[in-house]
């Protein structure tokens, strides 16, 4: 492997930890950092939660975005987003790939500082449960970040290719210098390596459940299994991830009390926090991130997509997702409640993370691969209800899926449903792009001077470049 150099994004977590912006940034991080309590390892790995810097920017790049009609307004990130350009013009724009992954690296590095002093501070033995559990929390962040940096800077888990497809770099330990070389992993074994940190902080946590947080800014259960239940989902390596999908999306579902808690869409209307509310038990984590992306861009969804594409339930049914939306300029068309403003930052709102609803999907998604429509239509079902008024279980039927996705087999016909529902729950929040990725689902974009593009020409494989100062630096760029 080729080795690279990489600078990793080292952020201040608590003013307790650091001295003055100038002093911080004059040292080098093992001068900075003094953790040495129980307390300051949690408040560094509390600091490891990004906010500002999400991956909703994906949005961009789906085809849940066109070119809209009326509106003249344009940036070239959104521009680079929406054409898949391989090299980003504004690297250190809030929606460019590689400020996500500075920031993944940024927590990382952090993570990885705070699970350091936990093996070298002193632990009284009342404290060890509660070390325990911090470590294990620690241990499940690091994973996710790794394993998010894979999804959007490498290419999709393929078991034929994965032990030689290039993926992230994996990082165990501290920085104590701004650069540092590392080997670029496979993509294999940075999920390898993911699922090591995943399932042995499962393990911490489940032993010592008492102690878990639950704090929703945070990974708690059900999030956990939650995310448990994707990365199985989402590498899909044969029989035994299928197994793991569901099990993980059945226990975050008994962990949120249940599918009963998944409250109706039209619920959000009359509460101030809607679908980020704290204290519903279908909310898993809630992140705050800064964003373009309800903005009135010249790429953006339009009521074109909504008409054609996201009103097509097979039922023929209102969609109470799409009732309530912002008014904007043109042809552009952004639904409510799939995310709320932050007051007094016009680009800041949250969303959560780990809903509910997607354990329900993982969890049907991983019945379809296994054949059982009875278990994947019950799941399926409790979206349904939540979100079609007058809905009626009894319509949803292979028969009725075969004929309005006009394929031949149980199959076909189930997943095409649920990626539609998928698409309808998540959008505007990033999930989209990896649908498309994980199911090798071209798009087709208009430009504005008439002309099309096609993202299996330019990226086939729905990866985003990795930062200009990676590879500057050595590091071998994505085809």
């Amino acid at each position: 492997m080729k080795n690279y150099k990489i600078y990793l994004a080292l952020i201040p977590v608590l003013s307790l930890l650091f001295t003055g912006c100038s002093d911080f940034l004059d040292q080098a991080p093992d001068e900075r950092l003094e953790i040495n309590t129980l307390t300051k390892v949690e408040s560094t790995i509390i600091g490891s939660y990004q906010n500002n810097r999400g991956y909703r920017f994906t949005h961009f790049s789906t085809d849940n975005v066109t070119l809209a009609q009326k509106v003249y307004t344009n940036d070239e990130i959104i521009e680079d987003l929406y054409t898949w350009n391989r090299t980003f013009r504004n690297q250190k724009h809030q929606d460019s790939p590689s400020e996500f992954w500075t920031a993944s690296y940024g927590s990382i590095s952090q993570i990885n500082h705070a699970l350091e002093a936990l093996e070298e501070i002193s632990i009284p033995v009342a404290d060890q449960g509660k070390a325990s559990a911090i470590r294990g929390e620690a241990l499940v962040m690091r994973s996710y970040c790794h394993f998010m940096l894979v999804n959007l800077f490498a290419k999709h888990y393929d078991p034929a290719t994965a032990g030689s497809d290039l993926g992230v770099p994996y990082v165990f330990k501290p920085e104590t210098k701004l650069k540092v070389n590392y080997d670029r992993e496979t993509v294999a074994a940075t999920y390898q390596l993911a699922e090591k940190d995943l399932l042995d902080g499962i393990k911490l946590l489940e032993e010592n459940f008492e102690y878990v947080t639950k704090n929703k800014y945070r990974f708690t259960f059900p999030s956990v299994y939650n995310y448990a239940s994707r990365f199985y989902t989402f590498r899909n390596n044969g029989e035994e991830d299928v197994a793991m999908a569901i099990k993980y999306g059945e226990k975050a579902i008994d962990a949120y009390g249940g599918v009963d808690r998944m409250r109706k869409w039209k619920e959000y209307q009359s509460d101030e926090f809607g679908p980020v509310d704290i204290y519903q038990p279908e909310v898993g984590m809630v992140q705050r991130s800064r964003s373009w992306l309800p903005f009135n861009w010249v790429y953006q969804m339009t009521n074109g997509i909504r008409d054609e594409y996201l009103y097509d339930n097979p039922f023929g049914n209102n969609d109470d997702r799409f009732t309530i939306y912002w008014i904007k300029k043109g042809d552009v068309f952004i639904p409510s409640y799939y995310f709320v403003y932050e007051p007094g930052f016009s680009e800041a709102s949250a969303h959560d993370l780990f809903p509910l609803s997607e354990a329900i999907f993982n969890a049907a998604e991983g019945y379809i691969r296994q054949n059982d429509f009875v278990k994947a239509k019950e799941l399926l079902e409790v979206i349904g209800g939540n979100v079609y008024p007058g809905y009626n279980p009894a319509q949803l039927t292979t028969d009725l899926l075969k004929t309005h996705y006009n394929v031949e087999d149980e199959n076909s016909a189930w997943t095409s449903y649920l990626l539609f529902e998928r698409r309808n729950q998540y959008l505007m929040k990033g999930m989209r792009w990896f649908d498309l990725k994980r199911y090798d689902i071209d798009v087709t974009h208009k430009l504005q001077d008439g002309t099309e593009i096609k993202l299996s020409e330019i990226a086939p494989n729905k990866d985003f470049q990795i930062p200009l100062y990676a590879i500057s630096t050595g590091m071998q760029p994505n085809k």
